[in-house]
Order: structure tokens, then sequence, then C-alpha cells
């Protein structure tokens, strides 16, 4: 892992997003939140994190889809 121990967490559920935030920050890690995986992609193109957490069923591109235009890219 990087110095800054990056997570980034893509979920459509505000709530979730929240809960992660939270408890990844209560334990040192700083923490990126994205609505759509669109979002994350774009910031993706000019910046990386150590993790990414994903949910799997989303609107638009779904965390299945996310993952792999991750790898083919």
């Amino acid at each position: 892992m990087s110095a800054n121990n990056s997570v980034w967490i893509l979920d459509d559920d505000r709530s979730i997003r929240w809960v992660l935030e939270k408890s990844l920050s209560k334990n040192g890690l700083e923490t990126t939140s994205f609505e759509t995986g669109d979002d994350l992609l774009r910031r993706l193109s000019v910046e990386s994190p150590d993790a990414i957490i994903s949910d799997i069923r989303m609107p638009g591109i779904n965390g299945l889809e996310l993952l792999s235009t991750i790898q083919e890219s």
C-alpha cells in the first residue's frame, strides 16, 4: 500500500458509502467515495487507489463490468 492507504468506495447507496467511509477512516485509511462507476473510472484515469470496494448491482456500469474495464486497461 502507499503511504496514504487509500481506498475508493463505489456504491449507489449513500448510507452504505457513509458506513464504509466511517469504518475505514476510523482504522486510518483515506477514503474517497463514488456514486457511479463512470465517476470512478474518470478519476482512475488520473489517479489510482490502493484498493477499491465496489457494489455489484448498480445502475449504469455494475461492479463486474467495472472490474473487467479496469483489468482491460
